[in-house]
């Protein structure tokens, strides 16, 4: 590739490369009708990042900006941050670039030790919504460290995360490096014409592309649309030969264990049912349900905006299983400052339950109910009775049910079961755009969407749990035990 037709390789390209190797791939060859448009809040949630990072950083350190009609030109941007770099100065949202390498962290700190500029260097922070680093945050990191070491002529021990709060963590560089230039090495294929093998995963939901993914997996059957296979698990199936879902469908369990004697028995005899539903587009009932015999069924939903650090709805749907009666009920946050009086009206209406259960899907309500018992307090009464008292769903679906599906979200599995939702093409992240719009102009019709939307999820968590009831295994049918 000649030096005037070289891409920039950026930190966005290990972003989209984890979430969907066929993203950076459909960006340069693909149809650009065919690319769905996704709202910039979305972009932001996705990432993990903040619509104010500035706040954050400015809880931790002093920092300069460089001016924004830099920007005007990458190029200009990077020299004004070089200039500030050789005096030391921490920067905001500098530009770092090296040949075809372009990056901009939201921090550059200047730390005691020498190197090519002084009696100092730098190492660099991003501002993400928590402390949990994935390896997508972990190479842009690493990206931007390996940077500048070819800036400053030292390579960072250390680069840093910094949370809404002000709190950081680090990790250690060198321990990422070698898996960086593996990876850096892939992108760089791609840029360069060479498209993935097909692969659908839940990543690829995030992207504009996602029909695609569907549309080209589909095409040959590919094994990633099992549910739960990974892409280390597709090559090793692929090495063995197995490369469609009908392979793996049509495969003798046994037989398969003697060729990937380190997999355990239970995932193949899961692949090899997830295969065959897929097949024959019918569910696999592998156990009855056993749900508890309760006078109060308490369905329990949280919205969430990561990007403005707030969970701004706590829904309930409360059924009367003597009565029948079904009732909505939601605890709503106008702002951050209200997140307390939420929290404190959902401990009220806890405190008041007896003879219940609480129904959820997924891992969020749970963590949430954690964060602000940390937070904000709770009476280790209260925490109790909650946490005694929580079903999670979606592990009941998981462990019960082999559905025709590629996901096991709460939007398909309701869905697979007859829910219908108000909008069709709602979702969680569909809420946090309307809560930002809401944020804006405090629209009524808004606010009804949103309240609309968390009824909707917890009425849709209900039919999970009826359908799952009311299944019990077949005869003759292959069972995973």
């Amino acid at each position: 590739m000649s030096e005037a037709n070289k891409k920039f390789l950026t930190p966005e390209h290990f972003y989209k490369f984890f979430q969907c190797p066929h993203w950076i791939w459909y960006d340069i060859y693909a149809d650009a009708k065919k690319k769905k448009h996704i709202p910039p809040i979305l972009e932001l949630l996705y990432k993990g990042k903040l619509a104010n990072t500035s706040e954050s950083i400015r809880k931790f350190k002093e920092f300069e900006q460089i001016k924004p009609e830099s920007f005007r030109d990458l190029e200009e941007a990077f020299l004004a941050t070089l200039e500030l770099m050789k005096q030391g100065k921490n920067i905001y949202h500098g530009v770092l670039m090296h040949e075809n390498w372009v990056g901009m962290p939201d921090l550059l700190e200047a730390q005691a030790g020498k190197s090519d500029l002084g009696d100092w260097h730098y190492v660099v922070y991003d501002v993400q919504s928590s402390l949990d680093i994935g390896d997508q945050y972990k190479f842009q990191l690493v990206f931007y460290s390996l940077i500048l070491e070819r800036l400053q002529g030292v390579r960072p021990k250390e680069a840093f995360v910094i949370d809404p709060d002000g709190n950081t963590r680090s990790f250690l560089v060198d321990d990422f490096v070698s898996q960086f230039h593996v990876t850096r090495e892939q992108i760089e294929k791609i840029l360069e014409g060479e498209k993935p093998a097909p692969f659908l995963k839940s990543g690829c939901k995030k992207t504009p592309w996602y029909s695609l993914c569907v549309e080209g997996a589909r095409e040959c059957n590919d094994v990633s649309l099992i549910f739960r296979i990974s892409q280390s698990d597709q090559r090793r199936l692929y090495d063995i030969g197995i490369r469609t879902v009908g392979q793996v469908a049509d495969a003798d369990v046994n037989e398969l264990q003697a060729k990937l004697e380190d997999w355990p028995f239970d995932k193949l005899v899961r692949f090899n049912n997830q295969a065959k539903s897929l097949i024959s587009q019918e569910p696999l009932i592998l156990k009855k349900g056993n749900f508890p015999k309760v006078r109060y069924e308490i369905y329990f939903d949280i919205e969430s905006d990561p990007t403005r650090d707030i969970h701004y709805l706590l829904g309930v749907l409360i059924k009367d299983t003597k009565s029948g009666s079904v009732e909505y009920r939601h605890f709503f946050a106008n702002n951050k400052d209200e997140e307390s009086e939420i929290w404190r009206s959902f401990l009220d209406f806890l405190a008041d339950l007896n003879d219940f259960v609480i129904y959820h899907y997924a891992f969020l309500e749970k963590v949430v109910f954690d964060q602000f018992a940390l937070k904000y307090g709770a009476p280790s009464a209260l925490v109790s009775k909650f946490r005694e008292n929580t079903i999670d769903l979606y592990n009941q679906t998981v462990e019960s049910v082999i559905l025709p599906l590629y996901f096991y979200s709460l939007k398909d599995v309701a869905g697979y079961v007859g829910y219908k939702w108000n909008d069709p093409e709602a979702g969680g992240a569909e809420s946090v755009v309307w809560y930002n719009e809401w944020l804006e102009n405090k629209s009524d019709v808004i606010l009804k969407k949103i309240l609309k939307y968390n009824e909707d999820d917890v009425r849709a968590t209900m039919a999970v749990k009826e359908w799952l009831e009311q299944q019990k295994p077949h005869k003759g049918r292959e069972k995973l035990e």
